[in-house]
């Protein structure tokens, strides 16, 4: 999957999906332009589920302009790693299943306790 190449509603759906990672903190590439609005409008477009139209509003932009702002931060960031597949669960759930199977208790299966427990209710007259 090449997130960098990805349309815009794709990789909203994918990240609100857990298919693809969203930064806690989201960066502000200065680099780019409007970097005072453009992390903002991409957390409220990923995150918060905001239209581009909704974000033009907000910031007295066009919807085409949001849309550039927002496709340039998320080139950016899957770029710079901040935006990462997230592999699916399926498998590593079975592994780790696996590896934690739960034995159970060594007194049930000890012939040493077994034999010690049988001679202190033995001594114990219980």
């Amino acid at each position: 999957m090449n997130i960098s190449q990805m349309s815009l509603r794709r990789l909203r759906t994918a990240i609100q999906n857990q298919e693809i990672s969203f930064p806690a903190q989201v960066p502000i590439f200065a680099c780019q332009s409007r970097a005072d609005i453009q992390w903002r409008a991409a957390e409220l477009y990923f995150v918060r589920n905001w239209s581009c139209s909704d974000l033009g509003k907000r910031y007295g932009i066009t919807m085409e302009r949001v849309r550039q702002l927002v496709s340039q931060w998320a080139r950016r960031a899957a770029v710079l790693g901040y935006l990462q597949e997230i592999p699916p669960a399926d498998g590593a759930i079975d592994n780790i299943d696996a590896q934690y199977e739960l034995a159970p208790p060594p007194s049930a299966v000890d012939p040493v306790l077994l034999s010690n427990r049988q001679l202190y209710t033995a001594s114990s007259g219980h």
